[in-house]
């Protein structure tokens, strides 16, 4: 290996808990908002339950589609433009105690970057409660269907709601969160490293917490086009790090002249 090498980044651990948190706070009040709506259920007939249940869970789509779009729309241009600022500040602290002196050329990349970033990251929230509200309304028709008196409806629909439902979006909200932290770092990193010049970088695999991909172990060290990336044969293409979802791996940039 040689060359002189800047710019390895890492996702802040400070915005990845408060992404987190801005997402968890909002399935803990569409959790509340939920099991207020379903007591109306409750108290209605056996045969009139389908009705109210569709008519319910029509409400909920709708109010909670739209606060977790406009909320995630403002959560992802927080964290784009944060780690943006962050990005720029580090490596230009980088380059200085390197003795480099340098003016970066943006080229006005970093707004695409940051529009893409939005539309991925509400795209992923967005399924947070599209896939609890279905299933909400799934265990609350399988509850009914099994019958009983109310109470022990309204104990199994609130059992299930309160614990593998809620404990399952939170779960995709921490997935979530660490994902976008770690794409939108390296993304950054890439686009100001080309702002000073650099062309190349060289791959550093980070281990998972459970498992690596094989292929991004053997990526490990190898130098790449910061354009381009290294060819992953599991997907079938190339691959920047933090491009394929949960990929934790970073990198570092080959000062020009010194590739």
């Amino acid at each position: 290996m040689s060359g002189i090498v800047f710019g390895r980044m890492y996702p802040n651990a400070g915005y990845n808990a408060r992404y987190r948190r801005e997402i968890r706070r909002l399935i803990k009040a569409m959790h509340k908002d939920v099991k207020k709506e379903l007591g109306a259920l409750y108290s209605v007939l056996a045969s009139d339950a389908p009705l109210t249940l569709t008519e319910i869970m029509a409400r909920l789509r709708k109010k909670w589609y739209y606060l977790f779009e406009k909320r995630a729309k403002e959560m992802a241009k927080w964290l784009a433009d944060s780690v943006q600022k962050r990005t720029q500040k580090d490596v230009m602290n980088q380059l200085k105690k390197m003795g480099f002196a340098l003016t970066p050329h943006y080229t006005g990349a970093e707004k695409k970057l940051i529009t893409n970033f939005v539309q991925e990251s509400v795209s992923l929230i967005k399924t947070i409660p599209q896939t609890f509200l279905k299933e909400v309304q799934e265990n609350v028709k399988k509850a009914f269907e099994r019958g009983g008196d109310r109470a022990a409806i309204k104990e199994a629909i609130e059992d299930k709601i309160d614990h593998p439902l809620v404990k399952d979006a939170e779960r995709r909200a921490e997935l979530i969160a660490k994902d976008q932290t770690q794409k939108v770092t390296q993304d950054f990193a890439r686009a100001n490293a080309q702002a000073y010049g650099a062309t190349k970088a060289r791959w550093i695999h980070i281990p998972g917490e459970k498992t690596s991909r094989i292929t991004h172990m053997e990526m490990d060290g190898e130098e790449f086009d910061i354009n381009v990336g290294l060819f992953d044969p599991d997907v079938g293409e190339y691959v920047k790090p933090g491009q394929l979802i949960y990929c934790m791996c970073t990198q570092e940039f080959l000062f020009p002249g010194t590739e």
